[in-house]
């Protein structure tokens, strides 16, 4: 095996794209995640961004590649943070008026409630409902940017959702942490059972981003 294929942002997407082309099959729906150290998830983010628009490179390949059922694979990368604000939880939360009035824990407890399924509705109204994105296996959506959203809501949670919401799309994150035992430690935390999917166990450091 060379050096890149070690690399876990290169796992990263060759298993996306594998997934996409039915070349492997997932316990539910075809979903990777790979750790990535928190300092540099924004170098990550800008990192997928760029290979979802323009393929070549040192990361896996989709471009003019389909599926087993001659479904061309499409890669489309979505900034949570930037889904946040279209969200009515969010929307509540900023709109309580003065600080010194506002209840903390009362909006800490609406975000940890509804930002997830706020945030998958969001996602599907904008790029499935809309055509812009096929609800299909072959069609990839990149989740950046998750720690944003920390602590309000997690990996699992979007997951969760994005099955009960009949999302078919291959789902991708990059989160904030690290394995451990199988199980995802966000932003290092203890780590906590999630929502079966396949998980890249070595994470992004810096040294790796000199390699894709």
């Amino acid at each position: 095996m060379s050096e890149s294929a070690k690399n876990p942002m290169v796992e990263f997407t060759d298993e996306l794209v594998d997934f996409a082309r039915g070349e492997r099959r997932g316990i539910r729906n075809p979903f990777v995640m790979v750790p990535v150290e928190p300092n540099i998830e924004h170098r990550v983010t800008q990192r997928v961004e760029q290979w979802a628009t323009d393929p070549s490179g040192g990361l896996k390949g989709w471009e003019d590649v389909s599926d087993t059922k001659e479904k061309n694979v499409t890669v489309t990368s979505v900034r949570l943070d930037e889904l946040l604000p279209q969200t009515t939880a969010f929307e509540t939360s900023t709109d309580l008026g003065p600080l010194d009035r506002v209840d903390t824990e009362a909006v800490e407890e609406t975000l940890e409630r509804n930002l997830a399924p706020e945030l998958v509705e969001t996602l599907i109204s904008e790029y499935l409902a809309s055509g812009t994105v096929y609800n299909h296996r072959s069609s990839v959506i990149v989740l950046l940017n998750l720690g944003s959203l920390y602590p309000f809501t997690r990996a699992s949670e979007l997951l969760d959702e994005l099955d009960r919401k009949n999302v078919s799309t291959t789902v991708g994150i990059p989160f904030p942490g690290r394995v451990i035992g199988g199980r995802l430690s966000f932003f290092n935390e203890n780590a906590r059972h999630y929502y079966p999917a396949h998980r890249i166990g070595d994470k992004v450091t810096e040294g790796y981003m000199t390699d894709v």
